[in-house]
């Protein structure tokens, strides 16, 4: 999961009421519904409901003492009139960072809530744990939380330049630092050299440099 933004208290527990102007983290797929102005508007849960939006909800906690919930709706549900669904990429600098973080979260519990609606161990119905955010299967008592993906982005230099890269799926003109997703059993350094070499083909000499950057030599 996503650390905590500033501001944000977070919570698993639904309150018994939601006020109506909560946060609503709607999610169709891997989009997220917004009012495109010059800056996009997340609904509230007030405006879900006169949308006629709704889905598994799950309570976030609170941002800035605003409750926050996310909102899983069906693959089949139709973009509202004057809404948009948006890929969460096209948010960055456009919304405070604190929304786009607990946004983060919300997306990370609803598809660990649709992909473990059956236990993978002996394809049992799952049901939620009342403690904590957890699944478990009433039959053989697996218990899944939310899955926590470790992973590294470095920023490879060289003197006063920088080393970057782009995917063909990135938006026209848009590049990003290395990143990469910790196998099994490997380190933060070893990932990064492994990172670097697959990415762009650099058999890399990375040390620690000032300020806790990572220079290329």
């Amino acid at each position: 999961m996503l650390n905590s933004p500033p501001g944000f208290e977070p919570g698993f527990v639904l309150p018994a009421e939601i006020a109506g102007n909560a946060l609503a983290f709607v999610w169709h797929e891997d989009k997220i519904l917004v009012r495109d102005e010059e800056v996009p508007v997340l609904p509230r849960v007030s405006d879900a409901m006169q949308l006629g939006v709704d889905g598994a909800r799950h309570y976030l906690g609170q941002l800035d003492g605003l409750d926050c919930v996310a909102v899983r709706v069906a693959p089949d549900t139709p973009e509202p009139a004057g809404w948009q669904w948006r890929g969460l990429r096209s948010l960055f600098l456009r919304v405070p960072d604190a929304v786009l973080a607990v946004a983060g979260r919300a997306f990370q519990v609803v598809e660990w809530d649709r992909s473990h609606q059956y236990c993978g161990r002996c394809g049992a119905r799952t049901r939620d744990r009342t403690s904590e955010r957890a699944k478990e299967c009433p039959v053989c008592g697996f218990v899944v939380f939310p899955r926590v993906s470790p992973a590294m982005m470095v920023l490879v230099t060289r003197g006063r330049e920088l080393l970057l890269a782009r995917a063909n799926r990135f938006p026209q003109a848009m590049y990003s630092a290395l990143a990469g997703f910790v196998e099994p059993g490997e380190s933060i350094e070893d990932c990064i050299h492994r990172e670097v070499r697959e990415e762009v083909g650099i058999a890399s000499d990375i040390s620690r440099a000032s300020r806790g950057r990572f220079r290329i030599r």
